[in-house]
């Protein structure tokens, strides 16, 4: 019975971070081509941070938690390489002046997508370093 729920929360926690880190990528996507107005999921920036890029992170730290003490090395290179996106994209859409809104405008949660994105990577760093 342990060992069918072990399975159950190692399948739900790669599934949550599949998708959270397709969903990422797909806001990172239609962010870098919206620079004329929408992107290519036909979504203005603030749409897409807000349909995909905040449901995104919140399923990346949901598989972190229901995959807590589990071996799962697709969740942990997941949570490494959606973090660094999430983070590196952040710092560098301003420089092709994209999300100017929310960098400008609204730096404190500019800056806390930036933190959440090295704090993703960190719980990927941390898994992969205590071998879990």
């Amino acid at each position: 019975m342990i060992d069918s729920q072990s399975k159950k929360r190692r399948l739900v926690s790669k599934v949550l971070a599949v998708i959270g880190v397709i969903l990422l990528t797909a806001d990172t996507i239609n962010t870098f081509t919206s620079q004329d107005g929408l992107g290519f999921l036909n979504l203005a920036d603030r749409q897409s941070g807000i349909s995909l890029g905040i449901s995104s992170i919140i399923l990346l730290i949901a598989s972190f938690g229901i995959g807590y003490g589990l071996k799962t090395k697709l969740v942990t290179l997941l949570l490494i390489s959606g973090g660094l996106l999430l983070a590196i994209s952040k710092i560098i859409e301003p420089v092709f002046e994209l999300n100017l809104y929310l960098a400008l405008a609204l730096p404190y949660v500019y800056i806390s997508l930036i933190i959440l994105g090295f704090v993703i990577f960190g719980l990927g760093s941390w898994r992969l370093f205590k071998k879990i």
